[in-house]
């Protein structure tokens, strides 16, 4: 005796085309290509998904300090001197911060604003400059 092959899977024989192609449509669709495009569709919509909550994450665990500086509330004149010294809120190192420099004029708490003398504004203490310059000991 021998075993039954399933038709599905078995090669059909010549001129038969028709009735397996009707086999091969009826299978459940996990198996098909529609199951693996919406397999795909859903891994890519769980990594844009996971990329953006770890983005989001990141940039919100850094603590910057007080926010200083609106930047739509200054002059055309004053952004424009803030640009040109590629001045931000964050010094990307710490050992040059305003809070450090000599053109910086401290607030009046340890995490208060100050005021800068180049930009004749609001600084962070935290942030930085292209003209930082170490105060004198």
């Amino acid at each position: 005796m021998g075993t039954a092959i399933s038709p599905a899977l078995s090669e059909p024989p010549d001129g038969v085309g028709a009735s397996s192609t009707t086999l091969m449509t009826s299978l459940p669709t996990s198996f098909g290509i529609t199951g693996r495009r919406a397999a795909l569709r859903q891994l890519a919509a769980c990594l844009i998904a996971s990329a953006a909550g770890y983005i989001s994450n990141g940039y919100g665990k850094e603590s910057t300090g007080p926010v200083c500086v609106n930047l739509s509330a200054l002059s055309p004149a004053e952004n424009r001197q803030r640009r040109l010294d590629n001045y931000t809120e964050n010094s990307p190192d710490p050992h040059k911060t305003c809070s450090g420099c000599s053109f910086f004029t401290a607030g009046t708490g340890p995490a208060a604003c100050g005021k800068c003398q180049i930009f004749s504004g609001p600084a962070n203490p935290k942030g930085r400059c292209d003209d930082w310059t170490a105060r004198s000991a």
